[in-house]
Formats: C-alpha cells, structure tokens, sequence
C-alpha cells in the first residue's frame, strides 16, 4: 500500500484512500446523539420527490383550456383556488386527515431551470438538476447538465447535524423505476443516489441500533468497525507528509471526520428498531414504499438521523384498481404522462381522456399516498415532544422537476409543505403566488416567486439566517413571502 501511495498520482492516491472510505458501510455519515444538547425539541425535514410531474394544465406562461391536443384539468390545484383555506382537490385526497398541518402553494418556479434551458422553458437533464439546487449548472442543454451547488436536503442535513448530532445526517431511500437524471448532489457536481432495498437500508441505519443495552453481536460488529477505522485513521496520518496543502486540506477534514465517528461507534443509538422490513429493491413499489416510510418514521424517532429522502421514480403502478388501460410505452410513467398532450379535445387521443385521467388519478394518489402514510406515524400522539409531535416539528416537501409531463413545464412545480417546522409555518392553507390569480378563471400565468426562496424559507424555519439559496436566476431574495405564523 505505501508503495504504491509513493509512486501513484494525485488522483490516483485520493481515489484511494476515499475508495477504502467507502468500503465501510457506517463509515459515510458523521457523528453524535439527537438528544444530546439542550431541551428543544430538535427540528427534522423530510423532502419527498415524485419524478415526473402530476396531472396539470399548465403551460410555460398560461394554462391549456383543453381544447386543443393538451389536456386541461389541473387535480393538483385544490378544488377552490379562490379560497385561502385549503379544500383539498383529487389527488390529495389521501391528505385529508392532515389538511390542517399542510400549506400547498402555486405559483413557485423552477426559474434556474427556465433561465439555462435551451427555450427558456424546461427539460429532463436542466430540470432534474436543478430541481432541489436551484443552481447554475455547467452544460444546461445538455443531456447531463451538472449543478455547481448542493440540493436542499443536502445542506438542511449538515446545517442540523451540526446543532443536533446523529449517527446518520441523512437517510435517502427510494422507489426503483425509470427515471430522467436526478435532483440530489452532495456538492458542486456530486451526484448522489438513495437505497432502493428496504432490507438493505434497515442493515445499514439501524445496525447499531437495539431496544435497550447493545448485544453482544452489536458489541462485536462495533469493536470491528472500531478496528477497520482505526486502520483509516492511521492510513490518513501515515499520507499527511507526502500531498499538497491543497490536499492536506483534504485530508484534514476526513480525519475531523473519521475521529468523530471513532467516538460515535462506542455510542450506539438505543431505541426501538422497526419490524418486518424484509423486502429488497426487486420486488414492486407498492411493497417498498411503505417499507421506506416505515423506516423514515422509525429513523426519526430514534434519532438515528434529522433528515430523510423518498425518492419516487416516475413509475406506472400496476397495482391500484385500474391499472395501466393506457398501456403506457416501456411500462413507464413518463409515457403515462406524455398523453397529457394527446387526450384535448382536439387531441389524436381525445376517446381516451377519461380513462387517462383515471389512470393518472390513481398512480398520483398511490404516490401522495405514501407522504400519508408518513404524515400518520409523524403525527402520531402517543410520540409526543413536549406538546408537539414530531411532523409540528418537522418540515415535510412534497415536489417535482416537472409541473406537467408531456411538455416538461418547469413553471408552477407543484409545493406541498406539511408540519410546521417547530411553529414556523402557518398551515392549513393555500396560497397562490400567480400575479393573475385576482381573476379565478384566468388562464394568464406570471410569477416572480422560484425555488431559490422556497429554499431560502426552508434554510430559515430550520433556523438558519440564509437571504438567499441557489443561483442569481431569482427575481428576489429572501424567503417567499406569507409562509410564517
């Protein structure tokens, strides 16, 4: 090994060593007790993310009436967009029970996606990758644009387990299927992916994990583990005289790190692990996605992170009542959806309008079925932080690269927040920030709210002073206005 670190490149040495780093299954996340500092009750978010789109009407800068080859229903709105109480439209109706914990809002852009795209509008690459960045990007009209930022949960997880230590800042799960790019980066360029395997992923964050005192087992695995660090540790220490002080830079900080999880490993969290979680990423959504929520709701509660992914490919979903009657090309839900642009009354498809709608209506409730299923065990009373559970302290997204599908609308993507963050929010509501909304049957679309300050509010209910998230593409800074209590 020595060897070979004498005589290898730059690269070569630091994909090396940050090889071995990787090789560790506990060995990626950093260090510390949710419960160890202070008697706040400490703040979580939850970002799930639908990949294509939902069943919506909107255009780049209006709205289609459904009289041409577009469709012209839009089941994301609530059922009365001119009340600012929230009455809950079609797809959101598995969210009953929670109305009065959500704020659902319009009018946000995806401005960094239609300020780089190649029209002005949207595309997969552009706006996957700036989705949760809202960044500059290098190559936006490419097929892989890179972001030259982090994704929101990215930075909510640091910012958080730097105040609220946790084995694991963040936990990203997601459903398997076909999917156009993805939102979450680590850093500039730093794409990173989520666990599809339930079973896999409960090995992974509740490994060290039990209902009272460690077992032997998990006393054994931790002392190897303990072992296994140790030798990185010594690896990092033995390279330090022989790299740059750029790199030395480098190393420094994975040794801050390293150190930190040296004494985290003889700190195991102790609650209640969850149960039944024994599928893995081969078998269908409707298996593993509740098994996913399962083990968010679980991860949360014993403190084992702050901060959770669900990731939802853009999947047709076989399972509900009706099927796939569309028979959507490939078998997936970005087929699903391109036949919003075919089933208008002037449309190749318009025959097929009601069975598409029911098609979509049911994949998007199963899908939005999943952030219910959260919400009940995040709400649960019995788990109660003072006088508050943990969805009152927690902020829940609900989002899309696309608004709608067919014609990869980056305008108005749809925002659904729930929990209050800690009493931040003021929920039960909806609020349209369309500059025509004055004008209930308008079909005139203009906003100069964008993702850059739904972040930037975001960033601020965690309890950061952050003016201004992303890149300049914002028409303001600051957070979007009328979200506080």
């Amino acid at each position: 090994m020595r060897k070979q670190l004498r005589h290898s490149g730059r690269r070569a040495f630091l994909r090396g060593i940050g090889g071995t780093a990787l090789g560790l299954p506990l060995l990626e996340f950093t260090h510390g007790h949710l419960w160890a500092g202070g008697s706040a009750a400490p703040l979580r978010f939850v970002t799930m993310f639908e990949h294509g789109g939902t069943i919506s009407n909107q255009s780049h800068s209006s709205r289609y009436d459904g009289t041409g080859f577009e469709q012209g229903e839009d089941w994301w709105r609530p059922a009365d967009p001119t009340s600012t109480d929230l009455v809950l439209g079609p797809i959101h109706q598995p969210l009953a029970a929670f109305r009065s914990k959500l704020l659902l809002l319009e009018g946000v852009d995806n401005k960094a996606a239609m300020a780089q795209a190649q029209y002005g509008s949207g595309g997969h690459g552009i706006s996957n990758a700036t989705a949760l960045t809202a960044a500059t990007t290098t190559d936006a009209y490419g097929e892989n644009p890179t972001p030259q930022g982090p994704s929101i949960d990215q930075v909510i997880a640091e910012r958080l387990a730097a105040r609220q230590p946790v084995p694991f800042p963040l936990m990203h799960l997601v459903v398997e299927g076909h999917q156009y790019g993805s939102p979450f980066y680590r850093g500039m360029g730093e794409r990173v992916g989520g666990e599809g395997s339930p079973s896999a992923a409960f090995a992974t964050f509740f490994a060290g994990v039990s209902g009272g005192e460690p077992s032997a087992a998990q006393l054994r695995q931790i002392a190897m583990r303990t072992s296994m660090l140790d030798g990185l540790l010594g690896s990092y220490e033995q390279a330090k005289g022989r790299v740059s002080a750029k790199d030395l830079q480098i190393i420094e900080a994975h040794l801050d790190h390293l150190r930190a999880l040296e004494y985290e490993l003889q700190h195991p969290v102790v609650c209640t692990p969850p149960t039944g979680i024994d599928a893995d990423g081969n078998q269908p959504g409707d298996v593993v996605g509740p098994l996913h929520v399962k083990l968010i709701i679980a991860a949360l509660r014993c403190g084992v992170t702050n901060v959770a992914n669900l990731e939802i490919a853009d999947i047709i979903t076989p399972w509900t009542p009706i099927g796939d009657p569309m028979e959507s090309a490939f078998g997936i839900g970005h087929s699903l959806g391109h036949f919003a642009r075919d089933v208008g009354e002037a449309g190749p498809f318009a025959v097929q309008r009601e069975t598409w709608l029911a098609e979509m209506l049911e994949n998007r409730q199963w899908r939005i079925g999943l952030m219910a299923q959260l919400l009940e065990g995040l709400d649960d009373p019995g788990f109660l932080e003072g006088d508050r559970t943990l969805l009152d302290n927690a902020a829940v997204l609900w989002t899309s690269e696309f608004r709608e599908p067919a014609n990869h609308v980056s305008s108005n993507v749809q925002v659904l927040l729930a929990g209050s963050a800690g009493g931040y929010f003021a929920t039960g509501r909806f609020i349209d920030y369309n500059l025509h909304a004055s004008d209930p049957a308008t079909l005139e679309y203009e906003s100069n709210e964008s993702t850059h300050n739904l972040f930037t509010s975001l960033l601020q209910a965690m309890g950061e002073s952050d003016a201004h998230f992303g890149s300049g593409d914002a028409a303001h800074e600051g957070p979007l206005p009328d979200l506080t209590a």
